[in-house]
């Protein structure tokens, strides 16, 4: 009697022990779907490329790299003397074109004054054609204006200034170094712009909503947590299979894996606290938790 007890009591703690092991599997898988976490975290930020309008040596580097600048701060110089000229070179064709008005008006109106006392002193057909040379010099007037504005322009543009606060990075700029127009010279990381992207596996995505809240942990700083709020999750991803072949027709690799992988989808993280002592860098890597709204989800 007794080894029939023993051996029921072992099959109760057998019964106990896996069904305390299945509770412990529902709860984990409940905290999978509803608390879904990826150590697949990046901070981003925005990396505007300043991109010189004018071309020419640079006169002037008062930064550094890796160095805060705010916004409206000189960034670099370019040599202005050759955009000093061209102003000059406008301005003096202005002054031409502006003569050259006053001419063509003169001779205008005198015409008309002459047409008006005896019209068999001009012809019509001279009369149309002095008032015409006076709509052409007025023209050329409003082009030489237009070519000085412009002129000005390119000597202000020779001063580079930051479009916002921001972290210079990766500067290979030297005194003397010649920027070509409409070429990019150097990063700079907009500050105001950091967000972290989470690359959760798409088995993880289907409670994942804006404005679900987010605890952010950074590898550089794995005991002080970020907070904030799902912003949006991407709708696309590369596809690695079906880029048109020769035919135009689908190329398909065909596939023996036996285990197909969950794909990454990247959820974009808006931070709302970042403790002061928390200095963000692009590419550093984070701990994401997001907490999902199971009432919502259902």
């Amino acid at each position: 009697m007794s080894k029939d007890k023993a051996g029921i009591m072992r099959y109760l703690v057998t019964l106990g022990a896996i069904a305390g092991a299945g509770l412990v599997l529902a709860n984990m898988f409940q905290e999978y779907l509803f608390q879904p976490w990826t150590r697949d975290g990046h901070v981003r930020a925005q990396i505007i490329k300043i991109t010189p309008r004018v071309g020419g040596p640079i006169v002037d580097l008062p930064i550094l790299d890796n160095q805060r600048v705010s916004k409206g701060e000189l960034l670099f110089k370019i040599d202005p003397r050759t955009f000093e000229l061209a102003i000059e070179q406008a301005e003096a064709k202005l002054k031409q074109a502006q003569a050259s008005e006053v001419v063509k008006a003169d001779q205008a109106k005198r015409a008309q004054d002459l047409y008006r006392k005896d019209k068999g002193a001009i012809s019509e057909q001279s009369l149309v054609r002095k008032e015409n040379d006076l709509l052409v010099a007025q023209a050329d007037v409003e082009v030489a204006e237009a070519n000085l504005h412009a002129a000005q322009l390119d000597l202000e543009f020779t001063e580079v200034r930051a479009p916002v606060d921001g972290f210079v990075t990766n500067l290979l700029l030297r005194y003397g170094s010649q920027t070509v127009a409409n070429q990019p010279a150097l990063a700079l990381i907009d500050t105001s712009s950091f967000w972290v992207h989470g690359y959760f596996k798409e088995t993880q995505t289907r409670n994942i909503r804006p404005d679900n809240p987010v605890i952010v942990k950074l590898m550089t700083y794995p005991d002080t947590p970020l907070e904030g709020v799902v912003e949006s999750m991407g709708w696309g991803i590369a596809q690695q299979d079906g880029a048109p072949a020769a035919d135009l027709l689908p190329a398909i690799n065909p596939s023996f894996d036996w285990i197909r992988l969950a794909q990454r989808i990247p959820v974009r993280i808006h931070l709302t606290s970042i403790p002061d002592e928390v200095e963000l860098r692009v590419g550093t890597t984070a701990s994401v938790f997001v907490s999902t709204d199971e009432e919502s989800a259902r």
